[in-house]
């Protein structure tokens, strides 16, 4: 990375465009026709037709057209290509002056090369595009009950990780692609919606554990149209200093030239937690026995000791017919509704095009207390005001309601307690009012808490965007751009009096409100150049600058002692115990330029350059230069390679570049500030942290090299990228002395290196003899990534995660497993054995290793879509494996008895004589088998193979749609989450109790909420 100033800066970002080349002498010939499908004779848009040998190539518009001017005369040979299709060419002849009509008929085929992404200001044929960028269909977002976009990705596209977390409704979700490259800075990718970088932040002030929400569930699947994403450093670093993690481009539905079309979709299914994916646990009378036996065997050691023993049934009589046995999960579960509505109308003529929606998702959630639910909205313009200028509007207004329980991460929360809760206590009294502590429980009455309990986060968002494009000539277009995006969210929480033995009982009840407002606002200009150079060579070139303004602020109110449980906000309090209101915020400047250039429709070439400053970074290394280039050689069009060319297609692809991260927590780090620090009623400050001038972009250098392959007449395709990607100058917090009055300075002092391989396949297994015949098509992906840490400060390793479990060395994955490594059990006392590592007799901390990593050595998924007749089958694998997962549940419910939780079933295999062989240490009340230790034996195998989809359309004949007004009306059924392959004892392996959010806590199960498995029923169609 370089530094430049600001006007050197956009010197070199116009530059670029600023003398474009003479052109080349142009012919007088013009080409033009229609391009539509084989089976319904509907028009492609987007196709791209091009003149065999030749540099001029365009786009079908909405209705399949194309025009070609400028041609020079003589036979050419005209070529089409569009995703999903095969090819076609034809052969004209043109003539000066005159015009040829040429029409296309494209057969539906399993390619991806011709398709068209997203690349960032811009536009590209996959066959033009030299860098590493997946894609993902708006249809395979749609019928799924999930609230948002990052989790219906999940298994679709290669090198993009994605983990639930949780089950809740409406939870944040974790996307890595290609790893994570940051230790202290945000892992998520940056969200591009037509255009517009999208607020995807938790901003809520509720601590409910590790179950937290973010920005991005407030955007509507049914609403898009496509996501194309930016996974290697040269695709990416048009977007410089926030495309480390990768880009997600999302670009939405629009208007088409043709008479209003009202379209709609909805479905109603229910939620489960099936009884096999829950936590097996003990009985009544089985937790008895085993609480008797764990007191029971401590009596010899406590009897040496001089202390009194237990003694027999010290917990109760395990044959006592009167004794309950309550399965807390059942009580706690529930089948729970979920629906969708989404309707819309697009439409409009040559000169105006318009597409509008709006939608109401809404699902409980399988535990009681939680729920979300979202209404949205969208209208997006699309106006062709002259032959020169195009106008494009899109606004997006949303409304999010998260009715949230506490839950993963805590020690009491709705799940948790289920888990936990004792089982030989029922959940109410004879009165019919709830059980507590007080009658025996080891924590809170869960379904009291479910019951009384409220939290509620609820969001308004409008986000939009106004776009003009001005065509001074066929040579130069001029682009503009403002977009904003505005949030407000309101947190209410209660925390009622009437749920027994907790603080909210002992002050009469507690509410927390917290409101806050987020924005952006962005103004971008560039220029888009695509000089005439000749027949053989086609050249783009782009450069521009942005500014963006990001800014949020906040208020929080936390009072205690209420006269009623009908009173439930702060106002009504008897005495405010916190309260806080703050701002922050941050802003960025850039300047972009890039080239693209095609020699002879074999040799690309693409260069891109960004600069960036941010206000986060110190006065001495606030900007930053990122640049990028890749090459690409359609190998298969060489004379040399004939024989290839007749049967498929091959391309291959090598790219380089530097992207940033200027996504920290602090906005105001590079800065030495001072706080509020009264003492008593007398106001005063302190200072919060010593500033650095120094701090610098956290910058990722990453290599890629990769092919596209067609085969067997486009039936067959192949992508493949292997990459190595190293982020330098990791920001972390430098210990330094406490004389000094901190802690930790903020410092640029880390390296982390992630590598891998990333694989495609998509295949057209059976092509039928007509429209009606039976049709196979499918689509696999898959993806291995290795996580390495290279440096750290003075390579001093870093305790991190729950129980200090997880570790940060050099040399080893971020985050991996670190633990005493359990070896058995001694049959002959039945105590707990560990290695000895350093043979010193000891068990001890000393002895530690590591025992696993929290990441996946290799995930995917492969879908399957057959059609027959009216019928349509699609089905999807996800799968991930050789990941561990902490379950530190265990440390209750595997503990020997130490704790009064319930248990894991496994404790039914416990040791309990000399002689048994297994591996269950025996129980101990006291804690003395050393079963309570946290070692490898709380860790499991996280691999999985999920069927995670299967849906039956069948598509209703003309004459029934027409009787009901109808056109396309189709009825459907779907399955989600049907089956999971798994040696996970818990609700699901696709788990992570510390949140979105976390970067070093990883793969971690703590009382996660289940996940659910859902049916569903639906209809859709148009007018």
């Amino acid at each position: 990375m370089y530094h430049l100033s600001r006007w050197a800066l956009l010197g070199l970002s116009l530059a670029v465009v600023a003398s474009p080349p003479p052109a080349a002498a142009q012919g007088t010939a013009s080409l033009t026709g229609r391009v539509v499908d084989s089976v319904a004779s509907q028009p492609i848009s987007g196709a791209r037709v091009t003149i065999a040998g030749r540099a001029n190539g365009t786009l079908t518009d909405r209705e399949g057209r194309y025009l070609l001017q400028g041609l020079a005369a003589g036979p050419a040979t005209v070529r089409v290509q569009r995703i999903g299709f095969g090819p076609a060419e034809a052969t004209v002849t043109l003539a000066d002056g005159g015009t040829v009509t040429q029409n296309f008929t494209l057969t539906p085929a399993a390619t991806v090369l011709s398709e068209v992404v997203v690349t960032g200001y811009g536009t590209s044929t996959r066959d033009e595009l030299s860098g590493a960028v997946a894609s993902v269909s708006g249809q395979d977002l749609q019928n799924t009950p999930l609230a948002g976009i990052d989790a219906a990705i999940q298994g679709r596209a290669a090198g993009v990780q994605v983990i639930q977390n949780a089950g809740n409704p409406g939870a944040g979700i974790t996307v890595r692609i290609r790893g994570s490259a940051s230790i202290s800075a945000s892992n998520q990718p940056l969200y591009v919606v037509d255009g517009v970088p999208l607020i995807r932040d938790e901003f809520s002030q509720l601590g409910l554990g590790g179950q937290d929400i973010t920005a991005v569930t407030g955007l509507n699947p049914d609403e898009i149209e496509n996501i194309d994403i930016l996974k290697d450093a040269a695709s990416a670093a048009i977007y410089g200093s926030r495309a480390s993690n990768g880009v997600v481009m999302i670009t939405t539905k629009r208007g088409r030239a043709q008479p209003a079309q009202v379209s709609f979709n909805l479905y109603y299914g229910s939620q489960t937690v099936p009884t096999g994916n829950r936590w097996q646990l003990l009985s009544g009378p089985e937790y008895i026995t085993y609480m008797n036996e764990a007191a029971l065997n401590d009596d010899p050691s406590r009897i040496a000791e001089g202390d009194d023993p237990y003694g027999p049934n010290y917990f109760g009589d395990p044959n006592d017919p009167n004794l309950p046995s309550t399965d807390w999960q059942s009580v706690m579960f529930r089948t729970a509704p979920v629906s969708n509505l989404n309707a819309s109308v697009q439409g409009g003529s040559d000169r105006v095009q318009y597409f509008v929606s709006g939608s109401q998702f809404k699902q409980e959630g399988v535990v009681f207390g939680s729920g979300y639910d979202r209404q949205a909205a969208r209208v997006n313009v699309d106006v062709n005001a002259s032959a020169r200028l195009r106008l494009k509007t899109s606004l997006s207004l949303s409304r999010e309601s998260h009715q949230r329980v506490e839950n993963d991460d805590t020690i009491d929360g709705v799940v948790t307690n289920a888990i936990a809760g004792t089982p030989t206590i029922p959940v109410r009294r004879p009165d019919g009012s709830f059980t507590s502590p007080s009658d025996g429980l080891a924590y809170s009455n869960p379904l009291a808490i479910a019951t009384y309990d409220q939290a509620e986060s609820r969001s308004f968002r409008a986000f939009g965007n106004v776009e003009a494009a001005y065509q001074t000539s066929n040579v130069v277009t001029l682009n503009g751009r403002f977009g904003m995006d505005v949030l407000n969210l309101r947190d209410l929480r209660w925390l009622s009096p009437l749920v027994e033995d907790t603080y909210s009982a002992n002050v009469n009840g507690e509410s927390v409100i917290g409101n806050t407002t987020a924005n952006r606002y962005v103004i971008e200009g560039f220029v888009d150049v695509k000089p005439h150079m000749s027949q053989a060579l086609a050249l783009g070139l782009t450069g521009g600058a942005s500014v963006e303004w990001n800014g949020s602020e906040l208020d929080y109110l936390d009072g205690i002692g209420f006269s009623s449980d009908q009173f439930q906000y702060p106002g009504n309090a008897a005495t405010v115990t916190v309260y806080d209101g703050s701002w922050t915020g941050h802003n960025l400047v850039s300047f972009f330029s890039r080239a693209n250039a095609v020699w002879k429709d074999k040799y690309l070439l693409s260069g891109s350059l960004r600069a960036d400053g941010s206000s986060r970074f110190g006065e001495h290394n606030r900007y930053g230069v990122f640049p990028a280039v890749s090459l690409g050689w359609q190998l298969s069009r060489e004379p040399f390679m004939g024989g290839l060319a007749r049967h498929g297609d091959l391309k291959l692809r090598a790219s380089y570049g530097v992207t940033g991260n200027q996504d920290i927590a602090d906005n105001f780090a590079p800065l030495s500030r001072f706080s509020k620090a009264n003492y008593g009623a007398d106001p005063g400050v302190g200072q919060r942290n010593f500033g650095n001038p120094d701090l610098r972009w956290e910058q990722t250098h990453e290599v890629n090299l990769g092919f596209d392959m067609l085969l067997l007449g486009e039936r067959l395709t192949l992508l493949g990228d292997w990459y190595r990607k190293e982020t330098q100058d990791l920001l972390l917090d430098r210990p330094i002395s406490a004389t000094s009055g901190q802690t930790t300075v903020l410092e640029n002092i880390g390296n982390m290196e992630n590598k891998g391989i990333e694989l495609q396949l998509g295949a057209l297994i059976l092509k039928p003899s007509d429209a009606k015949g039976f049709r196979w098509n499918a689509d696999f992906n898959i993806a291995w990534n290795h996580n390495k840490v290279l440096k750290l400060f003075e390579n001093q390793p870093i305790p991190v995660g729950a129980y200090d479990a997880g570790r940060i060395e050099v040399g080893h994955p971020l985050g991996a497993f670190y633990t005493l490594n359990f070896t058995g059990v001694d049959p002959a006392t039945g105590d707990a054995i560990y290695q000895d590592v350093n043979n010193d007799g000891i068990i001890n901390d000393e002895d530690r290793v590591y025992v696993g990593s929290p990441h996946p050595k290799y995930w995917g998924g492969l879908t399957n879509e057959v059609t027959w007749g009216r019928f349509d089958l699609r089905g999807f694998l996800q799968f991930v494996q050789g990941q561990k997962i902490f379950n530190a549940i265990s440390v209750f419910a595997n503990d020997g008895g130490y704790y009064g939780d319930n248990k894991f079933s496994r404790a039914l295999r416990r040791w309990q004589q000399p002689g048994d062989i297994t591996d269950e240490p025996r129980a101990s009340y006291d804690g003395r088998s050393g079963a309570d230790l946290i070692s490898s034996r709380y860790f499991e195998d996280g691999s999985y193979v999920r069927l995670q989809e299967i849906t039956l359309r069948y598509n209703l004949p003309a004459y029934i749609s027409n009787a009901v007004q109808m056109k396309n009306a189709s009825l459907y059924v779907s399955g989600r989450n049907l089956y999971t392959w798994t040696k996970y004892s818990g609700y699901s392996p696709d788990v992570n109790s510390a949140g979105s959010s976390t970067n070093t806590e990883l793969s971690t199960e703590f009382y996660a909420y289940p996940s659910a498995r859902s049916f569903m029923i639906g209809l859709s169609g148009g007018f």
